[in-house]
């Protein structure tokens, strides 16, 4: 009797986790649709998906509990999360009254739940309460759907006089970076496609779209970086199929003019611009986007090397406006320092210290080279935190609070697309 009744409350209790994965699954699935129309209600999504998956969690502990570390996508975010949370509560221990102290509680809280949410849905997966191929579906039509709803968005705005597209995200930088990193993970995982003519055909499709779409949002990096990683995917992907003649190039070189004739008058702006602020700052004048980039970045490495072991915002940014103050009086750059120091690495390690570049360099070495799916060009989580490191030279992205969503989002919805691929190629 006390079998059956044990029997029977193990039933009901993977009855109602099965309820609770799927409709974490469908919040899950929403996050990154959402996330390019509207960035509230993709919040509000990845909110209820990690409630749902910490209950998850809880009514499994002891059964969940050892894959923890079985996942190669869970450690990285959650050291993020710990750094922050740590630094911060040293740093609001030795805030100064109002002063912008710069406390990262919010990016940890949405690492850490970022984390939560991979580790139980994945768990879940392997759990198999969703098929396979039915999962495998819905991940594509959640990521393809982004991508249209987004590019379709994105036109629309620019139709109607937006000068600097920004979709859902309301700032034009970081929309170019999540937006990027959706394009490639897609044009990635369309080598899934048996058909090579249909695969060619769907990533220069979706590589001239997405191109076109960064480019409206004028974004210099991005512009550069996201052609030159699509123009890698293709190159790699006409490689794979053993198609790499003169005529294919030719399509893919005639269709890039076309896209570049029908932005010449932003590619020749962004153009002069650079240029003219290179310049600028080479006469010694830094009142320029890119110039006060270069004066953060030599006043960070002055940060770094007066406390390489890390230290307070405000302590920081005291050393910097004395530097800058004796070194390049009237600097633009006094206007950014409160924000960060436009480069990932310098933000970290000139407020975590030298153990904060290190973590950083794990994060992206082992998402890049060690996520659990082998190559880097046809491997859509390798490129999506390829992208992230990109942009991080010239950038803060992992302390974006919109950012963290859609990237950790991008990154499960990946891992769990291929997971398919890899469990049909076994068979």
């Amino acid at each position: 009797m006390h079998h059956l009744s044990s029997l029977q409350n193990c039933e009901k209790k993977e009855r109602f986790t099965r309820a609770i994965f799927s409709l974490s699954l469908i919040f899950l699935l929403l996050i990154i649709p959402l996330g390019f129309l509207h960035e509230k209600y993709s919040r509000i999504a990845f909110y209820w998906c990690s409630y749902l998956s910490v209950a998850g969690i809880i009514i499994n502990l002891k059964e969940i509990r050892s894959t923890l570390l079985t996942s190669k996508i869970i450690i990285p975010g959650l050291l993020l999360a710990a750094m922050y949370t740590i630094w911060s509560l040293f740093a609001s221990y030795n805030k100064v009254p109002d002063v912008d102290n710069g406390l990262l509680f919010t990016p940890a809280k949405r690492w850490f739940l970022a984390t939560l949410i991979a580790w139980f849905t994945l768990w879940g997966v392997k759990k198999e309460f969703v098929s396979k191929h039915f999962l495998y579906n819905l991940t594509w039509v959640s990521l393809s759907s982004a991508f249209i709803f987004s590019s379709a968005y994105g036109i629309w705005q620019h139709a109607t006089g937006v000068d600097r597209i920004v979709l859902g995200i309301n700032r034009a930088t970081m929309t170019a970076y999540a937006y990027s990193a959706l394009a490639l993970a897609i044009m990635t995982m369309l080598n899934q496609i048996r058909s090579m003519s249909v695969r060619f055909t769907a990533i220069i499709l979706t590589c001239l779209l997405s191109v076109y779409i960064i480019l409206l949002t004028e974004t210099r990096s991005a512009m550069f970086i996201h052609t030159l990683l699509s123009v890698a995917i293709m190159l790699n992907a006409l490689w794979r199929g053993k198609v790499i003649k003169p005529l294919p190039i030719i399509a893919i070189v005639l269709a890039f003019l076309c896209i570049a004739t029908l932005s010449k008058s932003i590619i020749y702006s962004r153009f002069d611009t650079t240029q003219q602020e290179i310049t600028r700052f080479s006469h010694g004048d830094d009142h320029t986007s890119l110039g006060s980039r270069f004066t953060l970045w030599k006043s960070g490495l002055v940060a770094i090397h007066e406390n390489p072991l890390g230290e307070t915002q405000t302590t920081r940014n005291t050393i910097i406006r004395t530097w800058i103050s004796s070194n390049h009086p009237n600097s633009f750059a006094l206007e950014y320092i409160d924000v960060h120091l436009h480069n990932e690495f310098l933000q970290y390690t000139s407020l975590f210290g030298i153990l904060g570049f290190f973590i950083l360099l794990f994060f992206f070495i082992k998402l890049i080279f060690d996520n659990g799916i082998t190559g880097v060009f046809d491997n859509p989580i390798s490129i999506i935190v390829i992208s992230a490191f990109l942009y991080g030279m010239t950038d803060v992205l992992l302390t974006s609070v919109e950012y963290i969503v859609l990237l950790s989002t991008l990154i499960l919805l990946a891992n769990i697309n291929n997971k398919e691929k890899l469990d049909v190629k076994k068979t």
